[in-house]
C-alpha cells in the first residue's frame, strides 16, 4: 500500500492539463465557428455598401466591422491584461464599443479588425479611358462572355483579424495553423518558435501575425468572399480598383 502512495495525484497531475485544454479548445473553437459565420454575413453587407457607394474600400470596411462588432474583442489592463469581448446587446453598448474599435484599428498590432479587399472587377477589365464606368449601360449590360458578364458585379474578399480570446488554447491553436511542431504542451515555452522561412498561410509576408504573437497577441484570419451587382458607377479617377486580383484562397497555401 505504501509504494501506491500518491498514485492519484500523479494520475491527476498528466491527465488534468490535458482535460483543461480539451475544455478550451472546445470553447475557443466554437468562438471561431461563430466568427466564421459572422464573417460571410459581413462579406454580404460590405460588398452591398459598396454597390451602392462607388466601390469604396473605407466604407465596405466600417459596414463589415459593423456586423462584426459582437466578436470584436480588446485587451484590459495594458500589455499584461485579458482579452475581452465586450457584449453588444443594445444600441447604447454598441455606440460604446463603437467608439473604442471604429477606427477599425488594433492598438499596438497594426492590423484592422476587418479589411476588404476587392477582387474585381480590375483595372484591365474597365476601359481606361473613361473616367466612369456606367453599370447598367447597355452595352455593359450585354457581354460577350464570362470575363466581361463580371465587369458589373463587385467582387470583393473580407478578412475578419480574429483575436483569440481562450488562454492556451489561443497560443496551441495558433502554432497548429502555422504548422509548427510542438514539442510539449505541458511545457509551454515563455517565447513562441521562431517564424518559419516562407510566407504564413494569412499569406501576410510581413510577418505582421508574428509580430502581434510575440505580444501575446494571436490573431487568425477568416476570410469570406462575396460579389454583387453594382447600384453606382465606378469612379476610376477618384478611388480605382486594382491592377489584378489580389484575393487571398486558402487553396493556394
Amino acid at each position: 500500500m505504501g509504494a501506491q502512495s500518491g498514485q492519484a495525484a500523479v494520475e491527476a497531475a498528466i491527465v488534468l492539463p490535458l482535460f483543461v485544454f480539451l475544455i478550451l479548445g472546445i470553447l475557443q473553437l466554437g468562438l471561431m465557428h461563430q466568427a466564421r459565420l459572422m464573417t460571410k454575413y459581413a462579406a454580404y453587407k460590405a460588398v452591398r455598401a459598396g454597390s451602392l457607394h462607388n466601390a469604396k474600400v473605407e466604407v465596405m470596411e466600417k459596414a463589415a466591422l459593423a456586423v462584426l462588432m459582437p466578436m470584436v474583442s480588446s485587451r484590459t489592463g495594458g500589455a499584461d491584461g485579458f482579452e475581452v469581448i465586450r457584449p453588444v446587446g443594445s444600441s447604447q453598448e454598441f455606440e460604446t464599443k463603437w467608439n473604442e474599435v471604429g477606427n477599425n484599428q488594433m492598438a499596438g498590432v497594426g492590423l484592422k479588425y476587418a479589411e476588404v479587399t476587392i477582387c474585381g472587377p480590375t483595372q484591365e477589365d474597365i476601359p481606361a479611358n473613361s473616367p466612369e464606368f456606367d453599370f447598367d449601360d447597355p452595352k455593359n449590360t450585354a457581354p460577350t462572355g464570362w470575363r466581361q458578364s463580371h465587369r458589373t458585379k463587385l467582387r470583393i474578399q473580407v478578412t475578419f483579424n480574429y483575436r483569440m480570446v481562450i488562454p492556451f488554447a489561443d497560443w496551441v491553436i495558433y502554432q497548429a495553423a502555422r504548422g509548427r511542431e510542438i514539442p510539449s504542451v505541458l511545457r509551454m515555452p515563455k517565447k513562441p518558435a521562431p517564424a518559419p522561412n516562407k510566407e504564413p498561410p494569412g499569406g501576410k509576408a510581413d510577418g505582421t501575425y508574428e509580430s502581434a504573437a510575440q505580444q501575446g497577441v494571436y490573431i487568425m484570419p477568416i476570410r469570406a468572399t462575396y460579389n454583387m451587382r453594382m447600384q453606382s458607377n465606378f469612379y476610376l479617377n477618384k478611388h480605382g480598383l486594382p491592377e489584378k486580383n489580389e484575393c487571398l484562397f486558402p487553396f493556394k497555401y
